[in-house]
């Protein structure tokens, strides 16, 4: 009896932190509108040139020296533009994905990067994916405010800007911002996950030798 009201109690609980972390179909169509603004600002030399300049030590995790970072030659190093590329695609794959794919599947990839962390002893600790978290929301936000400002100065004309969905930022902003800590807290919870359980593992095999 016990174990069925446990339960009961723990499935009520999931599912009202999935409640809670799950988007809604606005905030999607604001994630997705904001990150076509984005994608075509070089969104992930952004991100992770401001992730290197916040946590320089993750640098040489990157095959980048923290003297490139501090006098900004980061952003000729091969391993800087490759890295970048890296952190945009996945965020293309993971948005590109929104509203089309099972949740578990849109954020597997996220916890496969944990695990491949875990084998690649890259362990970033509670404060550094927090760092990530809000680097990557931020920067993405301050590319779509600063897009649409362009927008309406231009008054929708802009060749390159008509690419994204003209919906007015002042409307949008909340869905805006509830959609990308939505889609960061679910992405860095994964990658946080994957990691976990690679370690577990590996513990396991380790005591059953």
């Amino acid at each position: 009896m016990f174990q069925w009201i446990l339960k009961k109690v723990m499935g009520s609980c999931v599912s009202q932190v999935e409640a809670k972390t799950r988007l809604t179909a606005e905030e999607i169509e604001a994630v997705k509108e904001s990150w076509k603004r984005a994608k075509h600002a070089q969104i992930g030399r952004k991100i992770l040139g401001t992730l290197l300049e916040k946590r320089p030590q993750f640098a040489q995790m990157y095959g980048i020296s923290e003297e490139e970072v501090m006098d900004g030659r980061m952003v000729s190093n091969t391993m800087f533009q490759l890295q970048a590329c890296r952190i945009q695609n996945f965020l293309d794959t993971t948005v590109s994905s929104l509203g089309l794919c099972p949740t578990a599947s849109v954020f597997a990839m996220a916890k496969r990067i944990g695990q491949i962390h875990y084998y690649k002893g890259v362990n970033f600790g509670s404060d550094s994916y927090t760092v990530f978290k809000k680097v990557t929301a931020d920067e993405i936000i301050d590319v779509a405010e600063k897009t649409q400002h362009l927008i309406e100065k231009d008054g929708g004309n802009n060749e390159f800007l008509d690419q994204a969905i003209m919906t007015p930022y002042d409307t949008n902003n909340c869905n805006i911002r509830l959609g990308w800590n939505k889609l960061m807290n679910e992405i860095v919870r994964e990658m946080k996950e994957g990691f976990v359980q690679e370690a577990r593992a590996h513990n396991k095999d380790d005591c059953d030798e």
